[in-house]
């Protein structure tokens, strides 16, 4: 029997849509960005699988209760509740009535533009999961599913529990381009203790000297579409280049611009470059976290042997069958980069990385 993918999203949050955002230790729960990737990867019976799957192999911690109301009206209200995690619960009911009393463009519009300077933090799993939630209503003929728009309240709730501004002015000052810009990012040896780094959430970041400089050097894009794939393309090279670290918290580096170029159509044209502004001063925050300085970073030639790079079919169904949430988000991520700019550092990357995370499938 085949399962079409509108059902088959459906299914997916039927199963899952109870559970927190986190799974122990803390860090982002994956279920609902893992089954709508299998989903645009063909695999709609693999995504339901995979969900019930999800929810025996991840231990979630409990949502926080709702404690008082947020005011979406009211700043004073819905500011001092951001970057709260015990408000979790009130976050998640505001954009329930949010969007039962409003389009769902309107909400994610209004809040995409407040949330934007806080993108980076949770290693932009926020954003990312709001991303995920909006290519999913995608699949709807017409109007999107309760299930669909409580996922995509989530995901907003998510981001806003998650929310810390990064410093700097947050404009493109300079003339500065990728991949060049990436060796002048200051970083943040791995000797140095920092207690919510492992998470993503950069409270340290206004104490890295010239980080705010740093950052600010990037030229303002003449073409959008050709500016993330310069950004996509440069930090596929830190991916490849840092092949001794933890894979993990630098592959969002790809994934965040990436999933920021899926939401362009949804946006008015006055946030795009805003847009693309916060997802570089994201990606660059968990470069200064993550990833020593490398000379390799700023090559336009991927180390190695690059005929070892693997078709775009086969990662796909090597991605599928491997099934860890991260092996399947960032293949899917370089496919679809990949096909905009066909560039073979694309499909190298996740032909070595994928290989160095637990097989979820086993």
């Amino acid at each position: 029997m085949v399962v079409k993918a509108f059902d088959a999203m459906n299914e997916a949050l039927e199963i899952c849509s109870d559970l927190g955002f986190e799974i122990v230790p803390g860090f982002s729960t994956h279920w609902p960005m893992g089954c709508e990737t299998l989903i645009q990867l063909g695999h709609p019976d693999v995504a339901i699988r995979w969900a019930d799957l999800y929810r025996q192999k991840r231990k979630h911690l409990p949502m926080p209760d709702p404690a008082e109301p947020i005011d979406a009206g009211d700043p004073a209200s819905w500011r001092a509740a951001l970057g709260d995690f015990r408000r979790a619960g009130d976050w998640r009911d505001l954009f329930d009535r949010e969007l039962a009393e409003a389009p769902w463009r309107d909400v994610l519009v209004r809040w995409w533009t407040r949330l934007l300077p806080g993108m980076a933090s949770g290693l932009t799993h926020g954003m990312i999961r709001t991303t995920h939630a909006v290519r999913s209503i995608g699949l709807a003929d017409g109007q999107p599913s309760a299930l669909q728009l409580g996922e995509l309240a989530a995901g907003l709730g998510y981001w806003a529990t998650l929310y810390v501004e990064q410093p700097g002015p947050h404009q493109l000052l300079g003339d500065a381009r990728f991949p060049e810009i990436l060796a002048s990012i200051p970083r943040i040896g791995p000797d140095v203790k920092l207690g919510t780094r492992e998470k993503g959430l950069f409270h340290h970041m206004p104490a890295l000297n010239g980080w705010a400089e740093a950052v600010s050097r990037l030229s303002t894009p003449a073409d959008l579409q050709s500016a993330l794939s310069d950004m996509t393309l440069a930090f596929v090279q830190v991916n490849l280049v840092h092949d001794r670290t933890f894979p993990i918290p630098i592959m969002h580096t790809v994934t965040a611009p990436a999933a920021v170029r899926l939401m362009l159509e949804h946006l008015p044209e006055a946030l795009h470059v805003p847009s693309y502004l916060a997802v570089w001063e994201a990606a660059a925050a968990i470069l200064a976290n993550f990833a020593p300085s490398h000379p390799g970073e700023v090559s336009t030639s991927a180390p190695g042997d690059v005929t070892e790079a693997l078709p775009p079919d086969e990662l796909a169904a090597r991605a599928v069958e491997h099934g860890e949430e991260h092996a399947i988000k960032f293949t899917e991520a370089c496919l679809r980069e990949h096909a905009l700019r066909p560039d073979q550092r694309y499909l190298l990357a996740p032909t070595r990385v994928v290989p160095k995370l637990l097989r979820f499938f086993r």
